[in-house]
Protein backbone atom coordinates (compact mmCIF):
# COMPACT_ATOMS: atom_id res chain seq x y z
CA UNK A 1 0.00 0.00 0.00
CA UNK A 2 2.72 2.36 0.91
CA UNK A 3 4.39 1.59 -2.35
CA UNK A 4 1.14 2.36 -4.44
CA UNK A 5 0.69 5.87 -2.44
CA UNK A 6 4.43 6.96 -3.02
CA UNK A 7 3.98 6.11 -6.57
CA UNK A 8 0.68 7.68 -7.42
CA UNK A 9 2.47 10.67 -5.95
CA UNK A 10 5.08 10.42 -8.20
CA UNK A 11 3.15 10.25 -11.12
CA UNK A 12 0.59 12.95 -9.81
CA UNK A 13 3.49 15.67 -9.80
CA UNK A 14 3.76 14.88 -13.35
CA UNK A 15 0.06 14.99 -14.45
CA UNK A 16 -1.63 18.03 -16.44
CA UNK A 17 -3.56 20.48 -14.65
CA UNK A 18 -6.94 19.53 -15.12
CA UNK A 19 -6.45 16.07 -14.39
CA UNK A 20 -4.88 17.33 -10.36
CA UNK A 21 -7.63 19.91 -9.96
CA UNK A 22 -10.12 16.38 -10.83
CA UNK A 23 -8.26 14.32 -8.70
CA UNK A 24 -8.03 16.61 -5.44
CA UNK A 25 -11.90 17.57 -5.81
CA UNK A 26 -12.78 13.83 -6.14
CA UNK A 27 -11.09 13.46 -3.41
CA UNK A 28 -12.42 16.11 -1.07
CA UNK A 29 -16.21 15.35 -2.07
CA UNK A 30 -15.37 11.97 -1.61
CA UNK A 31 -14.49 12.55 1.69
CA UNK A 32 -17.47 14.87 2.88
CA UNK A 33 -19.52 12.40 1.26
CA UNK A 34 -18.32 9.18 3.50
CA UNK A 35 -18.47 11.74 6.58
CA UNK A 36 -22.52 12.21 5.60
CA UNK A 37 -22.68 8.53 4.77
CA UNK A 38 -21.53 7.99 8.81
CA UNK A 39 -22.58 10.93 10.18
CA UNK A 40 -25.35 12.20 8.73
CA UNK A 41 -29.33 11.25 9.57
CA UNK A 42 -30.55 7.14 8.07
CA UNK A 43 -32.02 8.35 5.31
CA UNK A 44 -29.22 10.27 3.48
CA UNK A 45 -27.01 7.06 4.00
CA UNK A 46 -28.04 5.14 0.83
CA UNK A 47 -27.29 8.38 -1.54
CA UNK A 48 -23.86 8.60 0.08
CA UNK A 49 -23.12 5.71 -0.64
CA UNK A 50 -24.21 5.73 -4.37
CA UNK A 51 -22.09 9.10 -4.03
CA UNK A 52 -19.29 7.20 -2.97
CA UNK A 53 -18.95 4.56 -5.21
CA UNK A 54 -19.56 7.46 -8.36
CA UNK A 55 -16.73 9.54 -6.97
CA UNK A 56 -14.39 6.44 -6.90
CA UNK A 57 -15.29 5.39 -10.42
CA UNK A 58 -14.84 8.90 -11.32
CA UNK A 59 -11.15 9.07 -9.93
CA UNK A 60 -10.18 5.62 -11.56
CA UNK A 61 -11.63 7.35 -14.76
CA UNK A 62 -9.21 10.55 -13.72
CA UNK A 63 -6.59 8.53 -13.09
CA UNK A 64 -6.52 6.62 -16.24
CA UNK A 65 -6.50 9.52 -18.26
CA UNK A 66 -3.70 11.39 -16.75
CA UNK A 67 -1.50 7.94 -17.33
CA UNK A 68 -2.68 7.58 -20.39
CA UNK A 69 1.31 8.27 -22.11
CA UNK A 70 3.10 6.89 -19.13
CA UNK A 71 5.47 4.42 -20.23
CA UNK A 72 8.17 2.03 -19.23
CA UNK A 73 11.72 3.49 -19.02
CA UNK A 74 12.41 0.71 -21.80
CA UNK A 75 9.83 2.49 -24.35
CA UNK A 76 10.97 5.95 -23.41
CA UNK A 77 14.57 4.66 -24.38
CA UNK A 78 13.15 2.92 -27.24
CA UNK A 79 11.04 6.44 -29.02
CA UNK A 80 14.18 8.54 -28.24
CA UNK A 81 16.19 5.91 -30.42
CA UNK A 82 14.40 5.51 -32.83
CA UNK A 83 14.04 9.17 -33.04
CA UNK A 84 17.97 9.27 -33.56
CA UNK A 85 18.15 10.77 -29.60
CA UNK A 86 21.04 8.73 -28.66
CA UNK A 87 22.50 10.49 -25.40
CA UNK A 88 18.88 10.44 -24.51
CA UNK A 89 17.95 7.43 -24.97
CA UNK A 90 21.63 6.16 -23.00
CA UNK A 91 20.20 8.71 -19.47
CA UNK A 92 17.48 6.35 -19.46
CA UNK A 93 19.15 3.13 -20.15
CA UNK A 94 21.85 3.36 -17.83
CA UNK A 95 19.27 4.59 -15.01
CA UNK A 96 17.79 0.95 -14.99
CA UNK A 97 21.85 -0.70 -15.91
CA UNK A 98 21.70 -2.55 -12.49
CA UNK A 99 18.57 -4.34 -13.49
CA UNK A 100 18.17 -4.65 -16.97
CA UNK A 101 16.99 -7.78 -18.63
CA UNK A 102 18.26 -8.82 -22.07
CA UNK A 103 16.14 -6.32 -24.24
CA UNK A 104 17.01 -3.53 -21.92
CA UNK A 105 20.95 -4.55 -22.40
CA UNK A 106 20.41 -4.75 -25.95
CA UNK A 107 18.84 -1.70 -26.53
CA UNK A 108 21.70 -0.02 -24.36
CA UNK A 109 24.55 -1.83 -26.40
CA UNK A 110 22.77 -0.23 -29.62
CA UNK A 111 22.55 2.71 -28.21
CA UNK A 112 26.17 2.94 -27.12
CA UNK A 113 27.01 1.64 -31.11
CA UNK A 114 25.27 4.57 -32.32
CA UNK A 115 27.49 6.71 -29.94
CA UNK A 116 30.64 5.45 -31.11
CA UNK A 117 31.32 4.18 -27.86
CA UNK A 118 32.32 0.09 -28.85
CA UNK A 119 33.95 -0.93 -26.24
CA UNK A 120 31.17 -0.33 -24.04
CA UNK A 121 28.47 -1.32 -26.25
CA UNK A 122 30.34 -5.02 -26.98
CA UNK A 123 29.93 -5.44 -22.98
CA UNK A 124 26.94 -4.57 -23.03
CA UNK A 125 25.46 -6.99 -25.32
CA UNK A 126 27.65 -10.10 -24.16
CA UNK A 127 25.71 -9.25 -20.96
CA UNK A 128 22.75 -9.40 -22.99
CA UNK A 129 23.41 -12.67 -24.43
CA UNK A 130 24.45 -13.79 -21.05
CA UNK A 131 20.66 -13.44 -19.71
CA UNK A 132 19.61 -14.86 -23.36
CA UNK A 133 21.55 -16.93 -24.76
CA UNK A 134 21.01 -18.13 -28.74
CA UNK A 135 18.79 -14.64 -28.73
CA UNK A 136 18.78 -13.40 -32.01
CA UNK A 137 18.51 -9.56 -31.38
CA UNK A 138 21.27 -9.33 -28.92
CA UNK A 139 23.04 -11.61 -31.65
CA UNK A 140 22.37 -9.31 -34.13
CA UNK A 141 23.79 -6.06 -32.14
CA UNK A 142 26.80 -7.97 -30.90
CA UNK A 143 27.47 -8.95 -34.56
CA UNK A 144 27.37 -5.01 -35.72
CA UNK A 145 29.16 -3.74 -32.98
CA UNK A 146 31.99 -6.14 -34.06
CA UNK A 147 32.08 -5.02 -37.47
CA UNK A 148 31.77 -1.62 -36.43
CA UNK A 149 34.91 -2.61 -34.14
CA UNK A 150 37.02 -4.37 -37.23
CA UNK A 151 36.65 -7.72 -35.82
CA UNK A 152 35.26 -8.85 -39.10
CA UNK A 153 35.69 -12.61 -39.28
CA UNK A 154 34.33 -12.57 -35.57
CA UNK A 155 30.98 -10.45 -36.66
CA UNK A 156 30.68 -12.41 -39.84
CA UNK A 157 30.23 -15.51 -37.29
CA UNK A 158 28.23 -13.63 -35.07
CA UNK A 159 25.91 -12.37 -37.76
CA UNK A 160 25.28 -15.77 -38.89
CA UNK A 161 24.63 -16.99 -35.72
CA UNK A 162 22.17 -14.56 -35.38
CA UNK A 163 20.23 -15.68 -38.67
CA UNK A 164 20.47 -19.35 -37.77
CA UNK A 165 18.51 -18.06 -34.78
CA UNK A 166 15.33 -16.37 -36.53
CA UNK A 167 16.84 -12.76 -37.33
CA UNK A 168 15.40 -10.79 -40.13
CA UNK A 169 16.77 -12.16 -43.50
CA UNK A 170 17.51 -8.33 -44.46
CA UNK A 171 20.40 -8.90 -42.45
CA UNK A 172 22.40 -10.57 -44.72
CA UNK A 173 23.63 -7.42 -46.05
CA UNK A 174 25.52 -6.69 -42.97
CA UNK A 175 26.82 -10.70 -43.13
CA UNK A 176 28.41 -9.43 -46.53
CA UNK A 177 29.83 -6.34 -45.25
CA UNK A 178 31.41 -8.62 -42.49
CA UNK A 179 32.63 -10.75 -44.93
CA UNK A 180 33.87 -8.25 -47.81
CA UNK A 181 35.95 -6.53 -45.26
CA UNK A 182 37.65 -9.99 -43.34
CA UNK A 183 38.69 -10.50 -47.77
CA UNK A 184 35.74 -13.78 -48.17
CA UNK A 185 34.92 -11.84 -51.38
CA UNK A 186 32.72 -15.14 -52.79
CA UNK A 187 30.98 -15.37 -49.24
CA UNK A 188 30.18 -11.73 -49.78
CA UNK A 189 28.72 -12.43 -53.07
CA UNK A 190 26.61 -15.07 -52.13
CA UNK A 191 25.04 -12.81 -49.51
CA UNK A 192 24.52 -10.27 -51.55
CA UNK A 193 23.11 -11.84 -53.77
CA UNK A 194 20.98 -13.48 -51.42
CA UNK A 195 20.09 -10.01 -50.12
CA UNK A 196 19.46 -8.52 -53.20
CA UNK A 197 16.31 -10.90 -53.40
CA UNK A 198 14.84 -8.71 -50.67
CA UNK A 199 13.14 -5.11 -50.03
CA UNK A 200 15.68 -3.09 -48.51
CA UNK A 201 16.22 0.45 -46.99
CA UNK A 202 18.04 2.71 -49.45
CA UNK A 203 21.40 2.98 -47.50
CA UNK A 204 21.74 -0.70 -47.68
CA UNK A 205 21.01 -0.67 -51.21
CA UNK A 206 23.51 1.91 -51.59
CA UNK A 207 26.31 -0.52 -49.73
CA UNK A 208 25.41 -3.58 -51.50
CA UNK A 209 25.76 -2.06 -54.79
CA UNK A 210 29.17 -0.29 -53.23
CA UNK A 211 30.67 -4.07 -52.43
CA UNK A 212 29.54 -5.38 -55.99
CA UNK A 213 31.47 -2.52 -57.29
CA UNK A 214 34.37 -2.49 -55.42
CA UNK A 215 34.51 -6.76 -55.88
CA UNK A 216 34.56 -5.73 -59.97
CA UNK A 217 30.76 -7.63 -60.29
CA UNK A 218 28.68 -4.84 -60.70
CA UNK A 219 28.69 -1.40 -61.87
CA UNK A 220 29.11 2.29 -60.37
CA UNK A 221 26.28 3.23 -57.88
CA UNK A 222 23.44 5.12 -59.22
CA UNK A 223 22.98 8.74 -58.91
CA UNK A 224 19.95 8.17 -57.41
CA UNK A 225 21.71 5.55 -54.62
CA UNK A 226 24.07 8.05 -54.04
CA UNK A 227 21.68 10.44 -53.58
CA UNK A 228 19.77 8.40 -50.84
CA UNK A 229 22.38 5.99 -48.99
CA UNK A 230 25.91 8.06 -49.53
CA UNK A 231 24.76 10.22 -46.48
CA UNK A 232 23.86 7.33 -44.31
CA UNK A 233 27.18 6.32 -44.61
CA UNK A 234 29.34 9.52 -44.17
CA UNK A 235 27.64 9.39 -40.93
CA UNK A 236 28.86 5.99 -40.25
CA UNK A 237 32.84 6.59 -41.17
CA UNK A 238 32.73 9.49 -39.11
CA UNK A 239 30.80 8.05 -35.86
CA UNK A 240 33.72 4.99 -36.43
CA UNK A 241 36.52 6.83 -37.75
CA UNK A 242 38.79 5.89 -34.38
CA UNK A 243 37.82 1.92 -35.78
CA UNK A 244 39.43 0.32 -38.47
CA UNK A 245 36.20 -0.46 -40.15
CA UNK A 246 35.42 3.23 -39.88
CA UNK A 247 38.80 3.90 -41.90
CA UNK A 248 37.79 1.24 -44.40
CA UNK A 249 34.38 2.85 -44.97
CA UNK A 250 35.87 5.85 -45.65
CA UNK A 251 38.31 4.48 -48.51
CA UNK A 252 35.62 2.66 -50.47
CA UNK A 253 33.89 5.83 -50.13
CA UNK A 254 36.59 7.86 -51.19
CA UNK A 255 37.06 5.72 -54.29
CA UNK A 256 33.79 7.06 -55.86
CA UNK A 257 34.93 10.65 -55.52
CA UNK A 258 38.16 9.33 -57.09
CA UNK A 259 36.54 7.40 -60.21
CA UNK A 260 34.06 10.33 -60.56
CA UNK A 261 37.40 12.82 -60.89
CA UNK A 262 39.29 10.33 -63.31
CA UNK A 263 36.34 10.56 -65.42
Amino acid sequence: MGFFTRSLIERFRVWERPAQIAVVTALVLLALVILLAGLGPPELRLPAIIGVVGLLLVLQLVVLWANRDLVTPFTQAQRHYLKGEFEAALRVLEQERKAANAKELTLLGNTYRQLGRLDESETALREALAKAPGDHFPLYGLGRTLLSKGNYAEAAATLREALDAGAPPIIRSDLAEALYHAGDTEAAKTALHEASQLEQEPHRQFMNALLLWRMGTGPRPEEALLRDGLPYWQATAERFAHSPYGAAVQKDLGRLGHEARQT
